[in-house]
Order: C-alpha cells, then structure tokens, then sequence
C-alpha cells in the first residue's frame, strides 16, 4: 500500500527536528549563488540586442549547470539528515568530488525541456506588439501572464518523472546523468499523482506565507525539500516497513 502524504510529511517533520538550522543555511546558500549568477548575466549582458539576448541566456544556463551541482548536493544532505547519518554544509560540494558532469548533463536535458516549455511565452514576448493604447497594453499583459503561467505548469508536468534524478546520483556515485533521469521515470511510473499531491498540499503554506513578509518560506521551503526527500525513500522501499 502506497504511503499516504500526511504521512510523508510527518515524517520529514520528524526528521527536521534539530536540523532546521542547516537545512536553511544550506537552502540560502545555494539560492544565494543562484541569484549572483542572475545578477551577473543582467550586468554583464544587460543590452537589448539579439547577442546581448544569446550570451546572456548562455552565460544564465552555465551559471544554472554549476548551481545544479550545488542543488544535488542539497538532496545528498537531505538524505543524510533523514537517515540520522552524519552531514555537514559540506555536502553541499558532494557531487564536485564525485563525477559533478553527470548532474551537469542531467541538468542540461532539464534546462533543455524548460526551454521548450517556454517556448510559447518567449515567441510570445518577442513578436507580439504591446500596442499605445492602455486597452491594447492590457491585453498584452493578459496573455503574457496566461502564456507564462502555461509554460510553467508544462515544465512542472513534463519534469515531473524526473523529479528523483539528484537523489538517484547521491545514493550511486557510478549512475550517469541520462541513466539517472531514466532510473527517476521508471521510479516515478505510476506515482507522479501522488508526487504532484505532495506538492499541491504546500500550496496553503506558501499563500500563508505571504502574511509573514515571506520570512515564513525561511522553514516552509526545508520543510517541502525534506518531504521530497522522504517521498524518494519511500518509492525506492526505505520505509517498506512502515512508519
């Protein structure tokens, strides 16, 4: 019988206990080279011609390749914290010292699908006339907005059989990027649902967390990544047992 996700989320709760400081230091840390590396491309490639355009979204995807690397190693800690095993910020550099280009190659079919998912959106904002008049400004707005929207319930959906790629690559050192992403899909055959239930039901939280000043995502994000990484132990059999 497949576990149930209030149980799931009981048990990253459980795990989370003592542990929240790291998992917060850990998710700053790479949401913090995350934002450096977007800062970086706006200023050194902040023009708006067409090569302006294409070397800073090629300079975005490299900064997003080597940010990948420190996102898997992210999932390493989760795991070892869930598992009472020893951890350390230095997890974070896991995937550095053990084979860091099968993320990278991972990450790069990732990248790719989120590329053609938003392919609508971006054909969308380069080509479509925002118009003089506030009527015909509104409109564009309104469909960009729609379009966006489109392209990122589409990534989610096609991404989602991949969701356990990064903790598939900390648990096998050996597994390469594209074994890894077809090991996730077989995993997540016939638990995508469940998987996309365990997501929706932080969505409550995250509307919540807008009461805080969105300090509140400070613990409500560890919470999320510690349920994933719990979700994963229970498909590949962890908690066969139970709970």
């Amino acid at each position: 019988m497949k576990t149930k996700i209030r149980v799931i989320k009981y048990n990253a709760r459980r795990s989370l206990q003592g542990h929240y400081g790291i998992m917060i230091l850990g998710m700053l840390a790479v949401f913090g080279l995350d934002m450096l590396g977007g800062s970086m491309a706006s200023s050194l490639f902040g023009g708006t011609s067409t090569m302006s355009v294409v070397l800073g979204e090629a300079f975005a995807l490299i900064v997003s390749l080597i940010t990948g690397i420190f996102s898997a190693g992210y999932c390493y800690m989760q795991l070892n914290i869930a598992r009472g095993r020893e951890y350390s910020l230095g997890d974070l550099i896991f995937f550095f010292k053990n084979q860091p280009d099968r993320v990278i190659i991972a990450g790069f079919v990732l990248a790719l699908i989120q590329v053609a998912a938003q392919i609508p959106y971006s054909y969308a904002v380069y080509t479509m006339d925002r118009g003089t008049t506030l009527e015909e400004q509104m409109t564009w707005m309104s469909t960009i907005s729609l379009l966006m929207l489109l392209s990122m319930v589409l990534n989610m959906l096609i991404s989602l059989p991949f969701a356990m790629t990064f903790y598939l690559m900390a648990d096998d050192v050996n597994l390469g990027g594209i074994e890894a992403l077809k090991a996730s899909a077989r995993l997540m055959k016939g638990n995508m649902g469940r998987y996309l239930l365990l997501q929706i039901s932080f969505i409550p939280l995250l509307f919540l967390s807008m009461f805080t000043l969105y300090l509140a995502l400070l613990w409500i994000i560890p919470y999320m990544e510690m349920s994933f990484a719990v979700f994963y132990q229970d498909l590949t059999g962890e908690y066969k047992n139970g709970y």
